[in-house]
């Protein structure tokens, strides 16, 4: 890994934010992401989909909680079964 990105993820997750998801699965799904995929997404059917309890997705988009590495994947693996990615 690039020193560049190396130094990137060490200011990420300094920060408590995400920092797995991107390079194992080249799709970007943070809180911010989906509060504004809220607007065109069902985002209760997409939580449902990935086997995430729609009220806990909720709250965390409420309180701005960071997903789990698990939360992420299973997010990603859905939009990706449908054909949709996110950057």
């Amino acid at each position: 890994m690039s020193k560049t990105k190396s130094e990137n993820l060490e200011h990420r997750f300094d920060a408590g934010e995400d920092v797995v998801d991107y390079f194992q699965t080249g799709v970007v799904v943070t809180i911010q992401r989906l509060t504004e995929l809220s607007r065109i997404l069902n985002l209760s059917a997409v939580a449902r989909e990935a086997g995430i309890p729609v009220q806990s997705l909720q709250a965390k988009i409420r309180r701005q909680t960071p997903l789990s590495g698990k939360e992420t994947a299973a997010l990603v693996a859905t939009l990706k079964r449908y054909h949709l990615t996110t950057i």
